[in-house]
Protein backbone atom coordinates (compact mmCIF):
# COMPACT_ATOMS: atom_id res chain seq x y z
CA UNK A 1 0.00 0.00 0.00
CA UNK A 2 1.36 3.42 -0.97
CA UNK A 3 -0.05 6.62 0.48
CA UNK A 4 0.96 9.59 -1.63
CA UNK A 5 2.18 12.88 -0.24
CA UNK A 6 -0.90 15.10 0.03
CA UNK A 7 -1.12 18.89 0.19
CA UNK A 8 -4.19 19.49 2.39
CA UNK A 9 -5.56 22.79 1.10
CA UNK A 10 -8.64 24.95 1.50
CA UNK A 11 -11.25 24.48 4.21
CA UNK A 12 -10.42 21.64 6.62
CA UNK A 13 -14.13 21.08 7.20
CA UNK A 14 -15.24 21.30 3.56
CA UNK A 15 -16.35 18.46 1.33
CA UNK A 16 -13.24 16.73 -0.06
CA UNK A 17 -12.02 17.29 -3.59
CA UNK A 18 -9.19 15.00 -4.72
CA UNK A 19 -6.90 16.91 -7.11
CA UNK A 20 -4.44 15.20 -9.48
CA UNK A 21 -1.72 17.21 -11.24
CA UNK A 22 -0.22 16.67 -14.69
CA UNK A 23 3.03 15.08 -15.80
CA UNK A 24 6.17 16.76 -14.34
CA UNK A 25 3.94 18.66 -11.87
CA UNK A 26 3.05 18.48 -8.17
CA UNK A 27 0.00 18.91 -5.97
CA UNK A 28 0.84 22.37 -4.65
CA UNK A 29 0.05 23.77 -8.09
CA UNK A 30 -3.56 23.75 -6.87
CA UNK A 31 -2.86 26.06 -3.91
CA UNK A 32 -4.42 29.17 -5.42
CA UNK A 33 -7.36 27.24 -6.85
CA UNK A 34 -8.07 25.78 -3.41
CA UNK A 35 -7.62 29.11 -1.62
CA UNK A 36 -9.45 31.40 -4.03
CA UNK A 37 -11.27 29.29 -6.60
CA UNK A 38 -13.27 26.93 -4.36
CA UNK A 39 -12.28 27.88 -0.78
CA UNK A 40 -15.25 26.11 0.77
CA UNK A 41 -13.86 22.73 -0.34
CA UNK A 42 -11.11 20.68 1.29
CA UNK A 43 -8.74 20.10 -1.62
CA UNK A 44 -6.54 17.04 -1.17
CA UNK A 45 -3.89 17.60 -3.84
CA UNK A 46 -1.59 14.61 -4.28
CA UNK A 47 1.97 14.39 -5.54
CA UNK A 48 1.86 11.47 -7.96
CA UNK A 49 4.37 8.63 -7.68
CA UNK A 50 7.67 9.84 -9.11
CA UNK A 51 6.67 13.48 -8.58
CA UNK A 52 7.11 16.04 -5.84
CA UNK A 53 7.49 14.57 -2.36
CA UNK A 54 5.94 11.13 -3.00
CA UNK A 55 7.90 7.93 -3.51
CA UNK A 56 9.99 7.67 -6.67
CA UNK A 57 9.81 3.87 -6.79
CA UNK A 58 8.25 2.20 -9.82
CA UNK A 59 6.12 1.09 -11.45
CA UNK A 60 4.99 4.40 -12.94
CA UNK A 61 2.04 3.25 -15.07
CA UNK A 62 -1.42 4.81 -15.09
CA UNK A 63 -2.66 1.59 -13.48
CA UNK A 64 -0.24 2.09 -10.57
CA UNK A 65 -1.20 5.75 -10.23
CA UNK A 66 -4.85 4.65 -9.90
CA UNK A 67 -3.89 2.13 -7.23
CA UNK A 68 -1.99 4.88 -5.37
CA UNK A 69 -5.03 7.16 -5.50
CA UNK A 70 -7.25 4.42 -4.09
CA UNK A 71 -4.75 3.69 -1.31
CA UNK A 72 -4.55 7.38 -0.48
CA UNK A 73 -8.33 7.75 -0.45
CA UNK A 74 -8.52 4.78 1.93
CA UNK A 75 -5.93 6.39 4.21
CA UNK A 76 -8.04 9.56 4.36
CA UNK A 77 -11.26 7.62 4.93
CA UNK A 78 -12.82 8.65 1.61
CA UNK A 79 -15.34 6.10 0.39
CA UNK A 80 -15.94 8.44 -2.55
CA UNK A 81 -15.07 12.01 -3.51
CA UNK A 82 -15.27 14.51 -6.30
CA UNK A 83 -12.09 14.16 -8.37
CA UNK A 84 -10.31 16.84 -10.41
CA UNK A 85 -7.44 16.10 -12.77
CA UNK A 86 -5.31 18.28 -15.03
CA UNK A 87 -3.62 16.96 -18.20
CA UNK A 88 -2.04 13.57 -17.32
CA UNK A 89 -3.99 13.80 -14.07
CA UNK A 90 -7.15 13.86 -16.18
CA UNK A 91 -6.15 10.62 -17.87
CA UNK A 92 -5.45 9.07 -14.47
CA UNK A 93 -8.75 10.34 -13.04
CA UNK A 94 -10.67 8.86 -15.97
CA UNK A 95 -8.87 5.53 -15.44
CA UNK A 96 -9.92 5.73 -11.77
CA UNK A 97 -13.56 6.01 -12.88
CA UNK A 98 -13.09 3.02 -15.18
CA UNK A 99 -11.68 0.82 -12.41
CA UNK A 100 -13.59 2.00 -9.36
CA UNK A 101 -16.61 4.08 -10.41
CA UNK A 102 -18.12 3.92 -6.94
CA UNK A 103 -15.21 5.99 -5.60
CA UNK A 104 -15.81 9.00 -7.90
CA UNK A 105 -18.84 11.19 -7.17
CA UNK A 106 -18.23 13.83 -9.87
CA UNK A 107 -15.34 14.34 -12.26
CA UNK A 108 -13.59 17.53 -13.40
CA UNK A 109 -11.06 17.25 -16.23
CA UNK A 110 -8.89 20.33 -16.83
CA UNK A 111 -7.62 20.12 -20.41
CA UNK A 112 -7.12 16.35 -20.11
CA UNK A 113 -4.38 14.71 -22.16
CA UNK A 114 -6.16 11.66 -23.55
CA UNK A 115 -4.91 9.30 -26.25
CA UNK A 116 -2.18 11.62 -27.48
CA UNK A 117 -0.25 10.68 -30.59
CA UNK A 118 2.69 8.28 -30.54
CA UNK A 119 4.78 11.01 -32.14
CA UNK A 120 3.98 13.35 -29.25
CA UNK A 121 4.84 10.69 -26.69
CA UNK A 122 8.15 9.84 -28.34
CA UNK A 123 9.20 13.46 -28.81
CA UNK A 124 8.50 14.37 -25.19
CA UNK A 125 10.11 11.23 -23.80
CA UNK A 126 13.26 11.87 -25.84
CA UNK A 127 13.32 15.47 -24.66
CA UNK A 128 13.09 14.27 -21.06
CA UNK A 129 16.03 11.91 -21.64
CA UNK A 130 18.13 14.70 -23.16
CA UNK A 131 17.26 17.39 -20.58
CA UNK A 132 20.39 18.47 -18.70
CA UNK A 133 18.82 20.90 -16.28
CA UNK A 134 18.83 24.69 -16.08
CA UNK A 135 21.86 26.86 -15.38
CA UNK A 136 19.83 29.04 -12.99
CA UNK A 137 16.31 29.59 -11.65
CA UNK A 138 16.08 32.59 -14.00
CA UNK A 139 16.63 30.30 -16.97
CA UNK A 140 13.91 27.99 -15.65
CA UNK A 141 11.56 30.96 -15.31
CA UNK A 142 12.15 32.07 -18.89
CA UNK A 143 11.61 28.54 -20.20
CA UNK A 144 8.31 28.18 -18.32
CA UNK A 145 6.96 31.62 -19.18
CA UNK A 146 7.51 31.31 -22.93
CA UNK A 147 6.84 35.04 -23.13
CA UNK A 148 3.56 34.94 -21.17
CA UNK A 149 4.17 37.47 -18.40
CA UNK A 150 0.62 37.07 -17.06
CA UNK A 151 1.56 33.79 -15.38
CA UNK A 152 4.81 34.98 -13.75
CA UNK A 153 3.45 34.83 -10.19
CA UNK A 154 2.13 31.30 -10.70
CA UNK A 155 5.41 30.16 -12.23
CA UNK A 156 7.43 31.74 -9.40
CA UNK A 157 5.36 29.87 -6.83
CA UNK A 158 5.80 26.69 -8.85
CA UNK A 159 9.58 27.09 -9.01
CA UNK A 160 9.81 27.87 -5.28
CA UNK A 161 8.30 24.45 -4.52
CA UNK A 162 9.46 22.38 -7.44
CA UNK A 163 12.94 23.49 -8.55
CA UNK A 164 15.96 22.00 -6.78
CA UNK A 165 19.71 22.25 -7.37
CA UNK A 166 21.61 19.03 -8.02
CA UNK A 167 25.12 18.07 -7.08
CA UNK A 168 26.32 19.21 -10.50
CA UNK A 169 25.05 22.73 -9.83
CA UNK A 170 22.24 22.44 -12.38
CA UNK A 171 18.60 23.11 -11.51
CA UNK A 172 15.89 20.51 -12.17
CA UNK A 173 12.29 19.95 -11.22
CA UNK A 174 11.47 17.70 -8.27
CA UNK A 175 10.51 14.59 -10.20
CA UNK A 176 12.01 11.19 -11.07
CA UNK A 177 12.99 11.10 -14.77
CA UNK A 178 11.98 7.43 -15.34
CA UNK A 179 8.47 8.28 -14.15
CA UNK A 180 8.27 11.11 -16.67
CA UNK A 181 9.55 9.02 -19.58
CA UNK A 182 7.05 6.27 -18.71
CA UNK A 183 4.28 8.83 -18.38
CA UNK A 184 4.77 10.22 -21.88
CA UNK A 185 4.27 6.71 -23.24
CA UNK A 186 1.22 6.12 -21.05
CA UNK A 187 -0.40 9.27 -22.43
CA UNK A 188 -0.69 7.49 -25.78
CA UNK A 189 -3.10 4.95 -24.23
CA UNK A 190 -6.67 4.84 -25.58
CA UNK A 191 -9.43 6.68 -23.74
CA UNK A 192 -10.69 4.30 -21.01
CA UNK A 193 -14.02 2.55 -21.45
CA UNK A 194 -16.38 3.57 -18.65
CA UNK A 195 -18.83 1.22 -16.99
CA UNK A 196 -20.40 4.11 -15.07
CA UNK A 197 -21.02 7.71 -16.04
CA UNK A 198 -20.48 10.32 -13.34
CA UNK A 199 -21.37 13.91 -14.03
CA UNK A 200 -18.26 15.25 -15.74
CA UNK A 201 -16.94 18.70 -16.59
CA UNK A 202 -14.23 19.17 -19.21
CA UNK A 203 -12.49 22.56 -19.24
CA UNK A 204 -10.74 22.60 -22.60
CA UNK A 205 -8.01 25.01 -23.72
CA UNK A 206 -8.52 26.31 -27.24
CA UNK A 207 -4.81 27.07 -27.39
CA UNK A 208 -3.72 23.47 -26.72
CA UNK A 209 -3.97 20.34 -28.90
CA UNK A 210 -5.44 17.92 -26.38
CA UNK A 211 -9.26 18.07 -26.33
CA UNK A 212 -9.77 17.46 -30.03
CA UNK A 213 -13.20 17.02 -31.65
CA UNK A 214 -12.49 13.28 -31.71
CA UNK A 215 -11.72 13.15 -27.98
CA UNK A 216 -14.78 15.23 -27.15
CA UNK A 217 -16.95 12.96 -29.32
CA UNK A 218 -15.58 9.87 -27.55
CA UNK A 219 -16.38 11.32 -24.14
CA UNK A 220 -19.80 12.45 -25.33
CA UNK A 221 -20.58 8.95 -26.62
CA UNK A 222 -19.72 7.47 -23.25
CA UNK A 223 -21.12 10.13 -20.90
CA UNK A 224 -24.06 11.54 -22.86
CA UNK A 225 -25.84 14.41 -21.15
CA UNK A 226 -23.71 13.93 -18.05
CA UNK A 227 -20.86 15.66 -19.89
CA UNK A 228 -20.43 19.44 -19.78
CA UNK A 229 -17.70 21.14 -21.82
CA UNK A 230 -16.38 24.67 -21.28
CA UNK A 231 -13.81 26.01 -23.73
CA UNK A 232 -11.41 28.77 -22.73
CA UNK A 233 -9.21 30.89 -25.00
CA UNK A 234 -5.94 30.08 -23.29
CA UNK A 235 -3.16 27.52 -23.22
CA UNK A 236 -2.86 24.14 -21.54
CA UNK A 237 -2.25 25.45 -18.01
CA UNK A 238 -5.85 26.60 -17.76
CA UNK A 239 -5.77 27.26 -14.02
CA UNK A 240 -2.75 29.55 -14.49
CA UNK A 241 -3.61 31.17 -17.81
CA UNK A 242 -7.33 31.75 -17.18
CA UNK A 243 -7.68 31.35 -13.45
CA UNK A 244 -10.99 33.21 -13.25
CA UNK A 245 -12.58 31.28 -16.11
CA UNK A 246 -11.43 27.93 -14.77
CA UNK A 247 -12.51 28.64 -11.21
CA UNK A 248 -15.92 29.89 -12.34
CA UNK A 249 -16.52 26.81 -14.51
CA UNK A 250 -15.56 24.40 -11.73
CA UNK A 251 -17.60 26.21 -9.07
CA UNK A 252 -20.69 26.39 -11.28
CA UNK A 253 -20.43 22.72 -12.19
CA UNK A 254 -20.03 21.53 -8.60
CA UNK A 255 -22.92 23.75 -7.49
CA UNK A 256 -25.41 22.61 -10.12
CA UNK A 257 -24.62 18.99 -11.02
CA UNK A 258 -25.70 16.42 -8.44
Amino acid sequence: MTVLHVHDLGSPTGAPLLAVHGITGHGLRFRRSAAEGWPDRRTLAVDLRGHGRSTSDGPWSIAQHVTDLLDTMDAFGLASADVLGHSYGGAIALALVARAPERVARLVLLDPALHTSAENGTANAMAAIAFGGFASPAEAMDARLMGNESIRDAVQEDLDEHLVQGGDGRWRYRFHPPAIITGWGELCSPVPRLAATPSTLVVAANGAPFVTPEIEADLRAQLGDRLSVVRLDCGHMVYWEDFAGTAAAVKAFLATHP
